[in-house]
């Protein structure tokens, strides 16, 4: 990477930016104030990403260098020169690049894309209107003092189905080596950060579902739960009021234990494993307080989804946050295939080396916009076995030189939080949460009277099962701020807060961080 700040600067930062907010104060008040300048993005390193060859790759995604207002409109890659503002005129001009390049690079991404057999034409990666992404940058610089990706400069091949990255590498490379191109790289199949999810079992022999919040543990008291049952006698700490948006494939809106949701985006997959896991993940969350199947840690929160079927993961992470609003909550139920590290895989076979989503560039980029608009995002951590810190990574997970701001979680036992054998570990994960036996909506091995409305598991699993846990206090949290009418923290603050007053994690090699304490926290907080 090509580091512009110490490491010292960027800690300074990020603590000035998460005390601003936290104060209800724009960020860019403490960063640039005297100065207005904005701290410079760190632009990804080219040729970084290595994948196996028989990796499947649905889409190539290229971004353009800040400063050449390329566009994609009406299926059509253009440079735009005579919109260019005068700060882009001056980024173009520190790049060394010229119109002239920029035309020559632009026509050539279209001719390589023209001649790639696998190729299915271009659109931009983004799916939201330009002046809607251009307002929420220009907003999120101002409050963070930080320069964010323009994210209209983003485009995307979508490739055949059963393409490979042996079959585009050369092609990514090319790409890549275009001087006005930022990033070129291969995107590998997004898939929900759960293990094999249980099957279908017969049901008990009760004609309806009981109570089942006595065998919600990670409810409980701390050091395995997170204290939900405490906060929820606090002013706010059901998360009334709060909005969560999760980002996935697909959910049963429909299931007898979910409330009304507040907003559905984009396109679901009609596929059963992938709405049992987003019906399990929201059970977790916002499952109905009313005596019948689970409670969520959030059950005052309004719920919301964001899919993937007909977009992107980026661009499902940047809508989500929209869709939310400041001082909410995205949680992104994902992971991919990543590069393979030197940890070895000796669980869960299927998804060794399967990382964080943050590794990508247009997922850091959609993250980091979100979180200096103000919107806390919970991330997977993945379940590929894989050390975050290891050099395959190319320091990509070292918040010193790299901090999208999102708050990263782990997985560790329900007992004891010792890190389950196929988590992801390092000094990226902020906090974990249960990885195992977690009771929830869907699936329907625990209970399956009728339909999928009245299914329910006592098998949930994975950093799919972790991160709504997460997901859950970081939205009673702000909701007891607003309880007690005070202001959401910021990202920052809010993510300090959780993983500081956590549960300690057992020892271990692995480092996945402590378990959230709502009452700790809360109390850190004076809410009482």
């Amino acid at each position: 990477m090509q580091a512009r700040t110490s490491k010292k600067s960027v800690a300074s930062r990020r603590l000035m930016m998460a005390l601003a907010m936290s104060l209800a104060l724009p960020a860019a008040a403490a960063d640039t104030r005297g100065t207005g300048e904005l701290a410079p993005r760190l632009l990804p390193r080219k040729g970084l990403h290595d994948l196996r060859a028989d990796v499947a790759i649905p889409r190539v995604v290229v971004k353009f260098h800040e400063g050449t207002h390329v566009r994609v409109r009406d299926g059509r890659l253009s440079q735009f020169a005579a919109e260019r503002s005068a700060r882009e005129g001056n980024q173009l001009t520190a790049r060394g690049l010229s119109a002239f390049q920029v035309q020559s690079d632009v026509d050539a991404l279209v001719r390589l894309a023209g001649d790639e057999p696998r190729a299915l034409g271009m659109d931009r990666l983004f799916k939201a209107e330009e002046r809607l992404l251009d307002a929420r940058r220009s907003e999120g610089e101002l409050r963070g003092g930080q320069e964010l990706a323009d994210l209209n400069l983003y485009v995307e091949l979508p490739m055949r189905a059963g393409t490979t990255f042996a079959d585009v590498q050369a092609l990514v490379a090319r790409l890549d080596a275009l001087p006005s191109v930022e990033t070129a790289y291969a995107e590998p199949v997004t898939e929900p950060a759960a293990l094999t999810g249980p099957t279908t079992a017969a049901p008990f022999s009760f004609s309806a579902v009981g109570n089942l919040q006595g065998s919600q543990g990670y409810l409980g008291a701390a050091p395995n739960g997170v204290e939900a049952l405490y906060a929820w006698t606090v002013a706010g700490g059901t998360a009334a009021g709060v909005n969560i948006v999760d980002v996935e494939g697909a959910w049963r809106t429909t299931h007898e234990d979910l409330p009304a949701f507040f907003h559905m985006g984009g396109t679901q997959f009609n596929d059963p494993a992938w709405r049992n896991h987003g019906t399990a993940v929201m059970g977790e969350m916002v499952g109905r307080n009313n005596g019948v199947g689970v409670t969520g840690i959030a059950h005052g929160a309004s719920p919301g989804f964001e899919a993937i079927g007909a977009q992107s993961a980026a661009s499902a992470i940047a809508n989500a946050a929209v869709a939310a609003g400041p001082g909410n909550v995205v949680l992104i139920e994902l992971h991919r295939q990543g590069p393979a590290d030197a940890t070895p895989c000796t669980c869960n076979f299927g998804q060794c080396n399967y990382i964080a989503m943050e590794y990508w560039q247009a997922e850091f980029d959609a993250i980091s916009q979100a979180t200096l608009n103000g919107t806390s995002v919970v991330e997977a951590a993945g379940n590929g076995s894989v050390n975050m810190d290891d050099p395959a990574y190319g320091g990509l997970f070292n918040r010193d030189t790299r901090d999208s701001g999102a708050i990263v979680v782990a997985a560790g036992s329900a007992n004891g939080r010792v890190p389950m054998c196929w988590t992801n570990f390092g000094g990226r994960p902020d906090v974990n949460g249960w990885g195992e036996n977690v009771v929830s909506t869907g699936y329907g091995d625990l209970y399956n009277g009728g339909t999928e409305d009245s299914w329910y598991t006592g098998t949930f699993s994975g950093t799919s099962s972790a991160s709504p846990i997460v997901t859950g206090t970081v939205a009673v949290i702000q909701g007891a701020l607003r309880g007690h009418g005070r202001f959401p923290l910021s990202p920052l603050a809010l993510r300090d807060v959780l993983s500081s007053t956590g549960s300690a994690q057992a020892a271990d090699a692995r480092r996945i961080g402590n378990r959230p304490n709502l009452r700790a926290a809360l109390t850190r907080l004076n809410l009482f």
